[in-house]
């Protein structure tokens, strides 16, 4: 062991020779060659799949023992994995293959893992630029137990997933999207992989093979028998009123009528699921195999005294046609001939079957008409003679119709994400419905409200209430400037329609925000519909229930201070096409994710920024609205649009000293004039109770001063004595 000291190494190799010097010298560069070759080695042992990204401990994970790796040649890209000789399954990225994309413009990238059965074996997302997780370490690591509870989910699967999407609480949609997308970039690497070719309409499968029962053929419906006693048949002519008088087996010959007459089995032995578990395998291998595609082969097998092969299949006068049996299917009825069927030994393979004495296959050329995967029927004809020597026949149906465990169908691609996700919501849609028809009445009959002081005194805090509490917090329905971003680049990243519709809550609050806001301006969203802005107001009235002091700036200043939101949504909106990488850093100037979406759950510099602006607004009322809102700057730009205005003023607003609505507005968005900015009015309706009350609005305080006098004036005098009225004259 050595030991090495700073101070002496340093002073003997200050002291020693030139020669020394240079071993030295010599020494530590072979050290140093022998450090990087080890290093090296280290590296070409270490797989870099995927250009470095699936990193030596992703691989673990995802397949644990995994020692060989083949690279895919072409699209799409991904890597065979193998255990020695034995390919364990494949490994890809989504970003390779299908390039999906959660809640932002920029695709994430997942490294997955898939066996050989198309099951996943994991999924880690090693990147992601979703303004719902970054920043929110919480929802990351819920997001990858989301994902590891599908390891063993097959991408074609069809049952329902382990968990909803729910699972990951505040970003549902990114968690839908990625599950989604990892599953769509896994069927495409299995379709790529799949030496068949693909199935495009219902195929018999003629290859997959499993053992089954006779119990269990029964039950699937692979096949179908009928099994006929000898009292079946008496009954059957009995009701035909028939009475035999020869039969090639008379009836006579049971010892009672619970005795076996015949028993007739059917089934599609085409698919080998049925084939090989009805007949031998080498009759199958002979006969079914071989066979083309553009027929079917029908087994069929009979035991008793009564069999279904007859006497005139094999006479030409009778035309070789098989006279005991017909197929049907609908309006199709076919003969069977002997040029169409061949022996096939003389049982059934699988034990517990029936006894049975005759098998044989009918080939049946579809042709014909004869369609394999609907219902069809073989009829088993029994026939007797009377005794004036009329031929008489009674038919006993034997029903089938190949079990969907024998067919193969075209994959059937699962709903999109947006479709799940509206499905999911119908409560939450159904309550926002309601919410909006609320709001929606308030606004058409806003003039009778505003005449009612405390009515909107208590209704208004309420419907605010409801917006932060269930909108907000609950549902998470808080528009932002993150979707308006979304919204008008996703063109531009290809994004089809499901990409709008994946955030239903969203999507009906923004159609009826663009409605509203063409209509009457962006105070209904503002105003009534903001989460946060609603959490602002509400703080704010408790302010003013605690006397906090109040400061507004000049309208000088506030017309200065009107701007930064704008230049704030201008710098977002040019980071989402100039660096897309960064948007979600961006956004992060509004406190919306912080303070509603995650409820102040997130690291504290965020929960810092959030209440210092509710801090600030307990004494600015909005300060966040009114003068940093990214999203309020572009609805305010959009409601130059609006056509109409409803909220009334008077030629005395603003006028002659009264400036009593400019005072009640609690944003300042009433000029010294007695105008109205729009684009700064929230549609509170303050001014509009202002206006209606007689009591506080001078014009109308003066009207009704003047009504009271002019009725006081032609008021009657009434003469009391001792405190009552004297009883009226005739003269008054």
């Amino acid at each position: 062991m050595y030991i090495l000291n700073s101070r002496p190494l340093a002073g003997a190799w200050g002291r020693g020779t030139a020669r020394s010097r240079a071993n030295n010298c010599a020494a530590l560069l072979l050290a140093f060659l022998v450090f990087v070759a080890g290093v090296s080695v280290a590296f070409a042992q270490t797989p870099r799949l995927l250009e470095g990204r699936a990193t030596p401990r992703i691989i673990e994970a995802l397949f644990p023992g995994a020692d060989r790796f083949e690279p895919s040649d072409g699209t799409p890209r991904f890597v065979r994995v193998f255990q020695g000789d034995v390919q364990l399954g494949y490994l890809f990225s989504t970003l390779d293959v299908v390039r999906a994309r959660s809640y932002s413009p920029v695709p994430f990238d997942a490294i997955v893992g898939m066996d050989m059965e198309g099951k996943l074996t994991g999924a880690k997302v090693i990147d992601f630029h979703d303004p719902y997780l970054m920043g929110f370490p919480q929802r990351v690591e819920r997001l990858a137990e989301f994902l590891d509870d599908h390891i063993g989910y097959g991408v074609g699967a069809t049952e329902p997933a382990p968990h909803t999407p729910d699972f990951v609480q505040g970003t549902t949609i990114s968690a839908r999207n990625m599950r989604a997308g990892i599953l769509d970039a896994g069927r495409v690497i299995m379709r790529a992989n799949d030496p068949l070719p693909p199935v495009t309409e219902p195929t018999l499968n003629r290859l997959d093979f499993s053992f089954h029962g006779w119990d269990e053929l029964l039950e699937m419906g692979a096949v179908s028998e009928e099994l006929v006693t000898f009292g079946d048949v008496r009954a059957a002519f009995a009701k035909a009123g028939v009475e035999p008088a020869e039969m090639d087996v008379p009836l006579d010959r049971a010892r009672s009528d619970d005795e076996r007459y015949t028993q007739l089995v059917v089934a599609l032995a085409t698919p080998a699921l049925i084939g090989r578990n009805v007949i031998r395998d080498t009759d199958f291998g002979k006969l079914v195999e071989t066979a083309p595609d553009d027929v079917v082969m029908l087994a069929v097998m009979s035991g008793g005294y009564y069999n279904f092969l007859g006497t005139q299949y094999r006479s030409a006068e009778a035309g070789n046609r098989f006279d005991r049996m017909r197929l049907v299917q609908g309006d199709l009825n076919l003969d069977l001939f002997e040029k169409d069927f061949q022996f096939a030994g003389q049982s059934i393979q699988r034990a517990g079957g029936p006894r049975v004495r005759d098998a044989g296959l009918f080939t049946i050329p579809l042709s014909s008409g004869f369609d394999p995967f609907a219902p069809f029927e073989v009829r088993l004809m029994v026939h007797a003679a009377d005794a004036a020597g009329a031929l008489h026949t009674v038919e006993f149906p034997v029903q089938y119709q190949v079990p969907a465990e024998a067919v193969l169908l075209p994959p059937v691609e699962p709903p999109p994400p947006w479709v799940e996700a509206w499905r999911a919501s119908w409560l939450e849609l159904s309550i926002l419905g309601t919410a909006l028809t609320v709001l929606t009445l308030i606004f058409v009959f806003q003039d009778q409200l505003a005449r009612h002081r405390q009515l909107h005194r208590w209704l208004r805090p309420a419907f605010l209430a409801f917006t932060l509490i269930w909108l907000g917090w609950i549902a998470g329905g808080q528009l932002s400037i993150v979707h308006v971003v979304n919204y008008i680049k996703a063109p531009f990243d290809g994004a089809d329609l499901g990409y709008y519709l994946a955030e239903p809550l969203i999507v009906v609050i923004a159609i009826y925000v663009v409605l509203s806001l063409i209509l009457i301006g962006r105070g209904v969203f503002c105003g009534w519909l903001c989460p946060f802005g609603a959490l602002q107001e509400l703080t704010s009235k408790i302010a003013r229930f605690l006397r906090l002091p109040v400061w507004n700036p000049s309208e000088k200043q506030q017309r200065l201070m009107w701007l930064p939101k704008y230049g704030l949504a201008a710098i977002i909106v040019g980071t989402a096409f100039i660096a897309p990488e960064a948007l979600a850093s961006a956004e992060e100037v509004e406190p919306f994710k912080t303070a509603i979406t995650s409820v102040f759950t997130r690291p504290a510099p965020y929960v810092a920024y959030a209440l210092l602006l509710l801090t600030i607004g307990l004494f600015t009322e909005r300060f966040f609205c009114r003068f940093l809102c990214p999203l309020g700057g572009v609805l305010a730009l959009g409601d130059r649009l609006h056509l109409f205005t409803f909220l009334k003023r008077r030629p005395e607003c603003g006028t002659g000293g009264c400036h009593l609505c400019e005072r009640s507005c609690p944003v300042k968005a009433i000029e010294r004039d007695g105008k109205i900015i729009m684009a700064e009015c929230f549609q509170c309706l303050d001014c509009q109770v202002e206006y209606y009350d007689d009591h506080r609005c001078p014009p109308l305080a003066q009207a009704r001063k003047k009504r009271e006098r002019a009725a006081s004036k032609h008021k009657p005098l009434v003469m009391t004595i001792n405190g009552a009225t004297p009883p009226a004259t005739a003269a008054s």
